[in-house]
């Protein structure tokens, strides 16, 4: 099987339940596990050898495939995510929806927010949201083959 980047994104979280409602409410994320906890040696081992390391997890899917972790550490607890996008190993995730502005009202009205002002991307909508615990996420109407084109096509030195 060839390799795909299609598959999922685990993201950290103050509070399980309400990221769960806010990636349902917003984003038409559906649950395909329900929030469980984990913990014990190789649990302290994957994550870093935190000694009594509790973490609760949920697993979301979306209609066109891929998957979201959810993921709040209650031992050690770490309440927030890095805010800044220069600081933090992953930058942002990108997620594909019909139509920006009306997802962005979605993300609004369930807790989440944008960066900036809805941005144009070869002549298709983009944004930057954050949901309640500040971890970043693109939204973006055109698919990821198609925004290589543009980009190739705005920095065309950048051509393998």
């Amino acid at each position: 099987m060839p390799t795909s980047a299609h598959h999922h994104v685990a993201v950290r979280v103050a509070d399980l339940d309400r990221s769960l409602a806010f990636y349902r409410d917003a984003l038409d994320a559906r649950v395909l596990a329900r929030p469980f906890t984990l913990e014990g040696p190789d649990m302290e081992r994957i994550f870093g050898g935190h000694p009594g390391l509790r973490v609760r997890i949920c697993l979301l899917g979306f209609e066109e495939g891929g998957g979201l972790e959810l993921f709040q550490f209650l031992e050690p607890a770490h309440p927030t995510a890095p805010t800044d996008q220069t600081t933090g190993a992953i930058v942002h995730f990108g997620l594909q929806v019909d139509s920006v502005r009306d997802s962005l009202a979605r993300v609004e009205a369930a807790g989440g927010g944008a960066d900036h002002d809805v941005l144009q991307w070869g002549g298709r909508d983009i944004v930057y949201c954050r949901d309640p615990d500040g971890n970043l996420f693109e939204l973006v109407e055109t698919p990821f083959a198609e925004n290589v084109r543009l980009t190739l096509e705005v920095v065309p030195d950048a051509a393998p």
